[in-house]
């Protein structure tokens, strides 16, 4: 009868202790009962950070003294690790790095105090990042990439939210590496005394997750601010382009340009090639606009390039009829015919009746330093036809 009660007793104790403590409280609880196993203390704040081939296992011990051991399974507890524990009489901190091939892996970390006595099981997930994460980082993406004034900007796409930063290495204009670092939530970013067409270094740094410890690099993209060089090497290069002469009239002669005497078929053969139309372009048309055109009317301008890469462009607003125009730059001092652009320029664009309005660019080299001609030959084929260019650009992209 006295063991029946002495049990029942316990047994009401142990029922009372779980209603009002923690698991963790009845672990420590059942130390004081004779012949109930106890538990040894956990690792606190238990971690395993993604890295690069490698997982990284963090923790602390904080409470039980006891603890000489631990433990760490993963691979359906295949594949293990002994951490050996010399206990201080504060907080441990324990870190290990896990080589480990690419992958998600799940662990278990178990402590053991000097009798062997485990703890419960802690259970994390790490991952393991290497050569097919690797593969899908790429540098983050360039709008625009331009000189202005002393210095370059760079104008952002958006970019990977687990990129944090892309890394800029460039040379100043007194010939020193600077390096900049461009965060993800940056749109721009200006390179501060740009050495003109001097190489930028891009890098962008990626972080694939909250857990990370190790950051991963794209590998290194080189680029070339572009330099806008109209106004340094053409004259009245438009928007809106100025005329020669002092009349007020709509017609006038174009300023800074040569021209062929064909195009001057306006107000009596003495305008044409300029008119006041959008502030100032050039305006090819008609004669006196019901009557005859013109063949391969010219208006271009010799200048001299030294070697380097470089685009030409031009803009044009309208037209009427059936112009047909090659936008074209070639080596000397004059533009060859319609007829005659393959092989005697450098790089032309042809268009034919009338598709010559909006944004129009070609691409050229040099190897040396060289005379060229730029510019437009025009046929305007019967009455009723009108051309106009508003502006016309010349970017150096590199050497």
């Amino acid at each position: 009868m006295k063991n029946t009660i002495k049990f029942l007793w316990l047994g009401y104790i142990i029922f009372l202790c779980c209603k009002l403590t923690s698991c963790s409280d009845m672990d420590d609880y059942l130390k004081y009962l004779d012949g109930v196993p106890t538990y040894t203390g956990i690792v606190d704040s238990v971690n395993f950070h993604s890295g690069d081939e490698r997982v990284v296992f963090t923790g602390l011990l904080t409470s039980d003294p006891k603890i000489r051991q631990v433990k760490i399974f993963w691979n359906n507890r295949k594949d293990s690790l002994i951490l050996n524990i010399n206990r201080t009489s504060g907080v441990d901190t324990l870190f290990l790095p896990i080589p480990l091939k690419e992958g998600r892996y799940n662990f278990e970390v178990i402590s053991f105090d000097d009798k062997g006595i485990p703890s419960i099981t802690v259970a994390k997930t790490g991952i393991s990042y290497g050569a097919e994460y690797k593969k899908g980082l790429y540098n983050r993406p360039i709008k625009k990439l331009e000189k202005e004034g002393n210095d370059a900007v760079i104008e952002w796409y958006n970019g990977d939210e687990s990129s944090p930063f892309v890394k800029i290495d460039y040379e100043d204009t007194d010939g020193q590496l600077r390096t900049v670092k461009a965060l993800t939530s940056d749109e721009s970013t200006i390179l501060e005394n740009y050495k003109s067409m001097s190489l930028i270094k891009l890098q962008a740094y990626y972080l694939p997750d909250e857990t990370a410890i190790d950051t991963f690099k794209t590998l290194v993209e080189e680029a070339v601010a572009l330099e806008n060089i109209t106004h340094q090497c053409i004259m009245n290069p438009g928007d809106p382009f100025l005329r020669a002469d002092n009349g007020s009239g709509k017609w006038g002669l174009l300023k800074d340009w040569q021209y062929t005497s064909n195009i001057l078929n306006q107000n009596g053969n003495t305008a044409g090639g300029w008119s006041t139309d959008a502030n100032g372009v050039i305006h090819l048309e008609s004669k006196d606009w019901g009557g005859p055109g013109f063949i391969n009317g010219k208006i271009y301008q010799t200048i001299t390039l030294s070697a380097g890469k470089y685009s030409l462009e031009y803009y044009s607003d309208g037209f009427g009829g059936n112009a047909t125009s090659l936008f074209a730059i070639a080596k000397g001092s004059t533009l060859p015919d319609i007829e005659n652009a393959e092989g005697n320029t450098l790089a032309h664009e042809i268009r034919e009746n009338g598709a010559v309005s909006g944004n129009h660019k070609i691409y050229f080299e040099l190897e040396d330093t060289e005379t060229v001609t730029l510019g437009w030959t025009v046929t305007i084929p019967g009455s009723n036809t009108w051309y106009h260019i508003n502006w016309v650009k010349l970017m150096i992209l590199g050497l």
